[in-house]
This record gives C-alpha cells, structure tokens and sequence, in this order.
C-alpha cells in the first residue's frame, strides 16, 4: 500500500514538473517588450481599419459608388454617385469607370477600363479614386470585391483593446513537432463559409497537469479558442505566434500575447476560426480582452 502511495505521489509530482511554467519574471523590461509590441500591433491594424466594403461580386454585372451616408455600397437603388462596375469576362472581372470618374491603376495611369486577372493568391491588382482603393479578392472559391478608404473614421475612434495583465501562469515551455507534409483543412470563416487553413506542425504543452496541443500554421501562426471565449474575450477565438525551431524542438508559449483577429474590430474581413482541436478546456485569462479601450 506504502509503495502505491508512492508511485502515485511521484507521478503527480511528474505531471506538475510537467506543468510547470518557464522560468520568464513578469518585471518592467518584460512589460514594456509587451506593451511595446501592442502598440506596434494597433499601427499595423490600420490596414484593416481602412477597411469599408467587402461585396460579394455578381458574374451579371456589379456596379459601385457612393450612398446618401457617403459610404460605399453595390447596391445599385442606393447609389447617388457611380465609381464603377465590374462585368465578368469568362475568366477575369473587368472594371470600368463612369464617365468623369478619374480611376487609377498602380503605376498611377488613368484608366477607363481594365481586366483585374487574379494573381497567384487569388487577388487582382489595386484601383484607386480619390481616398478609396479597391481590388478582387478570392475566398472559398469566391469573388468579392474588397474596399479601403484612407480617411475611414474607423482610424481615429479605434483606441486597441483592453488587456488582462501579464501573468506569467500562461507562459509555457513547450515542444514543437513538424508534420512530414503540411496539411490543408476547412475550417470556419467569419464569411459563415469554410476556408481552407494549412498547418505545418503541432505544438504539445502541459498546463495544470494535463497534456494538450495546438495545430500551427505557417510562420509559427496558432489560432485558437478557450472557456472565456464569447465572454471575456472574442467568441471567434484569439491568434498568437511561436518562434518556430529549424527541426522539433523546445519552443516557449506566451499566452500574454495572444491578439483579437480583424474581424472583431472590422465588419469587412474574412477571418478564419480556430478548429476544433484548437479549442481549449480551460480559461486562459492572458492576451486581449473582448472589450474596446475608451
């Protein structure tokens, strides 16, 4: 009975050394490297914040312009001011401008009509007209026409998002393995269609005892879900990244920097959600919270 005893004291003491965090102190350069880096984060989201139409392209013709509210619509009973419309071709969309209406391409030439063929990722090159730019874009095999506007009100009433504070509970040393061949799966899309997500390896962790992984995508890219998602922090799940080692290898989770995706803060984006096997049993209460800065 003694050595029962035992045994099972030394395998709980095995699975908490298994558990255990890495050796990262929460202090003030910790802090700033984070608090830095969200910072970079919320400029480089302007892209997305620029963001003010995503239409889904009709091969009998769409037409574009301005509404009543100057904002963009491809609805034709609203329209008050014609930029454009696309007429499918047989194999590419073709643009061409209403009468008066300067549109130009990327080397700045003024066009009146123009094939947008889609380029190895499925996107067509870029138009502009006055602080609007445009291109096609494919998503599930797909059309859509995607819109910026550089002066979007979106770039000044967003202020990023409120954080829960740093806990070095969710930093995790972990191992990374790589598949032998990447793999393709659909996974959910903020569309309401599945897409298609590749994944080039897993990520194995411990955490309170008990075994789990994450499937990563390229460049070290994790998506994922957990309990607080749809209640703390967005229902559609949160991204992070990992430095990715040459071959399998150690590799070091830090949930604190666990990010909202574009769609939380844009209407207009297209994210993918995590899959199943990337939603996790329990809260991780480090990263970006659901709620807006004020």
């Amino acid at each position: 009975m003694k050595k029962i005893f035992i045994y099972g004291l030394l395998i709980t003491l095995l699975l908490k050394c298994k558990s255990k965090t890495t050796s990262v102190i929460i202090d003030q350069t910790y802090s700033e490297t984070l608090d830095n880096e969200r910072k970079e984060r919320d400029q480089r989201r302007g892209k997305y914040l620029e963001l003010c139409g995503l239409f889904k392209l009709d091969t009998m013709g769409t037409f574009f312009g301005i509404n009543a509210q100057q904002k963009v619509t491809t609805k034709s009973e609203e329209i008050k001011q014609h930029i454009g419309k696309f007429q499918w071709n047989g194999t590419a969309f073709d643009f061409e401008a209403f009468n008066e209406i300067t549109v130009t391409d990327t080397t700045d030439n003024e066009i009146q009509s123009k094939a947008l063929v889609l380029n190895a990722i499925g996107d067509s090159e870029l138009l502009f007209h006055n602080n609007f730019r445009w291109r096609v874009i494919t998503r599930s095999g797909a059309l859509y026409l995607r819109i910026w506007d550089k002066k979007n009100p979106a770039l000044k009433t967003f202020k990023g998002f409120e954080i829960f504070e740093p806990n070095a509970d969710f930093i995790l040393d972990a191992d990374f393995e790589y598949f032998e061949a990447s793999k393709s799966e659909l996974v959910a899309s903020k569309l309401g269609i599945d897409d298609i997500a590749k994944f080039i390896g897993k990520v194995h962790f411990y955490f309170q005892g008990e075994a789990y992984t994450l499937d990563v995508g390229e460049n070290g890219w994790i998506m994922l879900g957990d309990v607080t998602s749809g209640d703390l922090t967005y229902g559609g799940g949160r991204y992070m990244y990992i430095d990715l080692p040459k071959k399998n290898g150690k590799v070091q989770l830090d949930f604190n920097y666990l990010y909202n995706p574009p769609c939380r803060f844009s209407e207009y984006t297209t994210c993918l959600f995590p899959p199943k096997q990337n939603r996790l049993p329990f809260p991780i209460e480090a990263g970006e919270l659901l709620a807006f800065k004020k």
